[in-house]
């Protein structure tokens, strides 16, 4: 609890049996009193603030964000002392926009919205390695096949050698594989820089899907939306609203 001393809300502190406000000390039998005659003079923390909420006017179900959705969760024991009960939550619905030329872009490259949640230079990364010359794919495609075999032939022969050298063995594999991945990247980053319309479309998908590497919800305003597509647009998001959906969903504008 706060109290309001001398206009500073002030918080109340217990010490031993004793409630302090300020300078002042109080048995619980006076802070009562206090509360009782001038109810007006204390206020709850932030904890306390939606239990006195819900039990002056009591609510149906909250829906909240993820944040919110954990605060409940902490408030959860006052609401049981107090209240007998914990308010139901059921979790905001969250989702990201999928505009026409967005669609048109991720289906180009045979991406999801998903991959879409990263930075601007590896999407980019990403898409160049969409967009290298057929012949470097296959090779790099053939190459990881066979390294893959290779790898697996090792292993199956150190193994009947010494089985304590299986774990070895895997991660001479797992550091092979990397060094081969480490390889596609620097070849997609060089296509990258070959290729303008890659850039382009990077950073169209990552400003549209991602913009400064958060959720669109966070970012871009839904005003927006409603003067690219007009009023149908809320009903459209109403239409693909899926309860079940305790996580991120996707809306096709």
């Amino acid at each position: 609890l706060f109290a309001d001393v001398n206009g500073v809300r002030t918080p109340i502190r217990r010490v031993n049996d004793e409630f302090v406000v300020g300078d002042e000390r109080y048995t619980p039998k006076q802070l009562d009193s206090q509360i009782a005659e001038r109810p007006e003079r204390f206020t709850p923390n932030v904890l306390l603030r939606p239990v006195i909420q819900d039990f002056l006017l009591p609510t149906l179900a909250y829906t909240g964000g993820p944040a919110e959705v954990a605060y409940f969760a902490q408030a959860s024991v006052v609401y049981e002392k107090l209240l007998g009960r914990t308010t139901p939550v059921l979790p905001r619905f969250s989702a990201t926009l999928l505009d026409p030329r967005t669609r048109r872009h991720l289906e180009h490259y045979k991406l999801s919205p998903q991959e879409c949640f990263k930075s601007e230079q590896e999407l980019r990364e990403l898409l160049a390695a969409k967009t290298l010359p057929p012949e470097i794919e296959a090779t790099f495609s053939q190459s990881e096949r066979e390294l893959n075999l290779l790898i697996e032939r090792l292993t199956e022969a150190v193994t009947r050698l010494d089985p304590t050298l299986r774990d070895a063995a895997e991660n001479s594999g797992s550091k092979m594989r990397h060094q081969m991945q480490q390889l596609l990247g620097r070849a997609a980053r060089a296509q990258a820089m070959r290729n303008a319309e890659v850039a382009r479309h990077a950073g169209l998908l990552a400003n549209t899907l991602y913009p400064n590497q958060k959720l669109q919800e966070r970012e871009i305003a839904g005003i927006s939306y409603l003067a690219q597509f007009g009023a149908e647009t809320l009903s459209k998001i109403c239409d693909q609203i899926d309860f079940s959906c305790s996580g991120h969903c996707f809306v096709v504008m």
